[in-house]
């Protein structure tokens, strides 16, 4: 251990001591420094939140200001008042003007014919950067159903709102969803629709994919745009391509804006488009059977798609009993004179009489088949429906033809499966005849002659 000496305890304390008074100063002007950026930055804060609240203030104010006007524009609906309503156009456009005057009297037209509730409740209201444009989704209840406009409004300088013409330029940005089987490309007004249309859309896709050969490596496409004069359709240079109309240009359900009618659209276009696809553009012939099955095939299919029965007896009771596949297979091999025989080559049997289908819309495809070519004075093709080995048969079938008396409408109800006295196959078919409020019924029997169902009474 080592003895330090008085000289060197005192060099020590002198250099790592400090001054007392002057650490106190350092302190204290570190002090106000940090007292001074915090007041700094208190205010800057401050001069933040005053902003912010004023834009906040602002755009409430520009909203009530908004929210105000549609309804009392509403309320002149209401009313009646054609000069107070017009009073909320924009009248430096006159075209815009006769529009709203065909508009108001639409309104009354509704109100006299259907139970209409013109709330003036907004559902949502979209600015532009400036809070001079305006969108609002406004609500009207009709039968107890909701349904949602959308009107665009402009600040003019005397901060007036005014209703003006649609500015379809103001429908949101562009958004685009894509699966392995679809595309969907929208704005986003349509978000409420599209977010409907995907699940249903994705179901519609695997079904008919099961049904017929699907090309998986290019998505279906689905353009919504919105454009009320724009019929659907599949687009002339990508025929993968379905466009539509947006539904809120016009008035759109608000609970449920791909509503049945438009489901229904919908889905008879891409049955139609995988019908098309899968027999290779094939066009039937008229009167042949490939005419009826072709259309029956699409309603098929259009009621798989929306959960409906479509009374497309024959194709329904194919796929249940040979499967959907089948179906597949019938527009395969199906061509424009094809008759009825295509339906067994697509079962995989012998003739029609052991497929076991249900024949009734068939059988009254033929009987209004019956009626047309009467009409057409088509004798040739209007005999090829009948079992003319009998001659007379051959004779009461040329005495119908004759018949100047008005056809009437005919459905097939029941269609139950015989054997006939010469041990031929036979289809005992019970037919409503007349309106459906007044009809009567009769009994039409039909043979299998040459593999074919023709008329045997």
């Amino acid at each position: 251990m080592g003895i330090k000496l008085e000289w060197e305890v005192e060099s020590g304390v002198r250099n790592t001591g400090e001054d007392p008074e002057a650490a106190r100063l350092r302190r204290r002007a570190r002090m106000r420094l940090l007292l001074a950026v915090g007041f700094l930055l208190i205010a800057a804060l401050s001069c933040v939140g005053l902003v912010a609240l004023r834009v906040r203030y602002v755009d409430e104010q520009v909203r009530e200001q908004l929210v105000n006007t549609v309804d009392a524009e509403v309320a002149t609906l209401r009313i009646g008042d054609l000069n107070a309503y017009l009073n909320f156009q924009h009248t430096g456009n006159p075209e815009w003007l006769d529009v709203q005057r065909q508009q108001f009297s639409a309104y009354q037209a509704l109100k006299l014919e259907q139970a209409i509730q013109l709330t003036g409740n907004v559902l949502d209201v979209t600015f532009d950067e400036n809070l001079r444009r305006a969108r609002a989704l406004v609500e009207e209840i009709i039968d107890g159903v909701s349904y949602t406009r959308v009107w665009f409004y402009y600040r003019f300088p005397d901060e007036r709102w005014l209703h003006v013409e649609p500015d379809y330029t103001f429908w949101g940005n562009q958004q685009t969803y894509t699966s392995d089987k679809l595309t969907m490309v929208y704005y986003e007004v349509d978000v409420p629709l599209v977010n409907q249309m995907i699940p249903r859309l994705e179901n519609w896709l695997t079904i008919a994919c099961s049904t017929f050969p699907c090309d998986n490596s290019v998505p279906l496409a689905v353009v919504v745009v919105p454009n009320p004069t724009l019929q659907t359709g599949w687009m002339p240079d990508n025929p993968r391509a379905l466009q539509m109309s947006s539904p809120y240009t016009t008035r759109a359900r608000t609970d449920q804006p791909f509503e049945p009618d438009l489901r229904l659209q919908i889905a008879n276009m891409i049955a139609d488009h995988f019908v098309s696809q899968t027999s290779n553009n094939m066009q039937p012939t008229y009167p042949a059977d490939a005419y009826y099955l072709r259309q029956a095939v699409v309603s098929w299919l259009v009621g798989r798609f929306v959960e409906i029965d479509t009374n497309s007896f024959v194709v329904s009771s194919l796929a249940s009993q040979y499967g959907d596949t089948a179906v597949g297979r019938l527009m395969q091999i199906m061509q424009p004179t094809s008759n009825a025989r295509v339906l067994a080559e697509a079962a995989g049997v012998a003739s029609l009489d052991i497929a076991n289908l249900d024949w009734r819309d068939f059988l009254t495809w033929r009987l209004v088949a019956e009626a047309s070519l009467i009409a057409q004075r088509d004798e040739t093709n209007f005999l090829a429906l009948y079992d003319t080995r009998d001659e007379t048969l051959r004779n009461t079938a040329l005495a119908r033809f004759n018949e100047t008396t008005p056809s009437e409408n005919q459905v097939v109800t029941v269609a139950v499966a015989q054997t006939g006295a010469d041990g031929s196959p036979e289809i005992l078919a019970t037919v409503q005849v007349g309106p459906p409020e007044n009809a009567r019924q009769e009994l039409v029997l039909f043979r299998l002659v040459d593999g074919l169902w023709k008329r045997a009474s």
